[in-house]
């Protein structure tokens, strides 16, 4: 279980970096996604989704905290849900051709998909 908190740990300190970052630096987290913006509308999109990833990254660093599996479970599940969309958002925003930016939303998959696959396996369920 120790290894499972750590990595959930890891991933909302991860999180909640990438929400802080969005709303300071808007256009730069955007750039890093692979979808560039212009203007101060489509950085408050960006912001949104900001907020999205602090509060998200606040929930899952708190179920860890608690040991609260059930919780981890459905944060890991809806986890790989956010960063499938987000992956797909950026792929079509940038013209249907992969580029190294969608590394990170690859990575957010694989990420909770291993917290996932952690917590299966430990419970045996």
């Amino acid at each position: 279980m120790t290894v499972l908190l750590v990595v959930c740990s890891v991933l909302a300190l991860a999180l909640v970096l990438v929400g802080i970052y969005a709303l300071i630096e808007p256009h730069r987290l955007a750039h890093l996604y692979g979808v560039p913006i212009e203007g101060a509308a489509a950085a408050g999109f960006v912001r949104a989704t900001g907020i999205r990833d602090l509060v998200f990254g606040f929930a899952l660093g708190a179920a860890a905290y608690f040991r609260e599996t059930p919780l981890l479970i459905v944060l890991a599940t809806a986890g790989i849900l956010l960063s499938l969309a987000d992956f797909a958002i950026a792929y079509h925003a940038g013209g249907k051709q992969l580029r190294v930016a969608h590394g990170f939303h690859a990575s957010g998959i694989v990420a909770f998909i291993l917290v996932l696959a952690m917590i299966l396996f430990i419970f045996g369920r």
